[in-house]
Formats: C-alpha cells, sequence, structure tokens
C-alpha cells in the first residue's frame, strides 16, 4: 500500500482509510499536516504584509441604452484602448458584459475591431 507523503492525499483519503494508514505512517501524516501549516502561514504572511494587494469591491450602475447606442461606444471605446478586457470594457462603459461580449464579436465579425 502507498505510503501517505502529502497533505493532499490524506484529504482525499475515506475516514477508514486515514485511521489504518495513521497507525502505520504516523511520522509522515504529521509530517505532511505540519507542512501544510507552515506553508499557510507562510502564504497568510506575505498576504498581510503585502500592503498593495487591495480587494476592493464596488458596485456598477449599468448603463440602460439601446443595444445600436451600445455598440457604437464600445466601437468609440475600441478605437482608443488597445489590448483591454471585456469586464474593463464593461466597467468603464457601465454596461452589461454579456453585452458587451455580444458587440465585440459582432464587431469582429464585421471587421471593425481586431
Amino acid at each position: 500500500m502507498q505510503e501517505v507523503v502529502t497533505f493532499g492525499e490524506i484529504l482525499n483519503m475515506r475516514p477508514e482509510k486515514f485511521l489504518f494508514e495513521s497507525k502505520k505512517n504516523m511520522g509522515k501524516i504529521v509530517y505532511a499536516l505540519a507542512h501544510e501549516i507552515f506553508e499557510l502561514r507562510k502564504e497568510l504572511e506575505e498576504i498581510k504584509s503585502n500592503k498593495s494587494v487591495e480587494v476592493v469591491e464596488k458596485i456598477v450602475v449599468l448603463n440602460d441604452v439601446p443595444y445600436s447606442e451600445a455598440k457604437s461606444m464600445i466601437e468609440d471605446y475600441l478605437k482608443s484602448h488597445e489590448d483591454v478586457y471585456m469586464y474593463e470594457i464593461a466597467n468603464d462603459l457601465r454596461l452589461d458584459l454579456k453585452i458587451v461580449h455580444e458587440i465585440v464579436e459582432e464587431l469582429i465579425k464585421e471587421d471593425k475591431v481586431g
């Protein structure tokens, strides 16, 4: 039977297998658990010390505009913004992301954007 060496393997064990393995390989199980705790603590300290990374939540009120107007807005936006993500277009123009995706695909088919 394979010896337990990683935290992932421990998590994937059925309880009865864990009990059997823990008797057989207690040292390896304790090491895997201690190693996982150490790695998680290290990541947590890195997150705490990295002040430049902040989670920002914001509410975007969407514009209620006709499809043709939204298409025109997106086409104009893309003329002045290269290499943008669709969510950026949606956020900046306050449009629904699904509509933005549909319009961008349409503009690509029409060869109006690259």
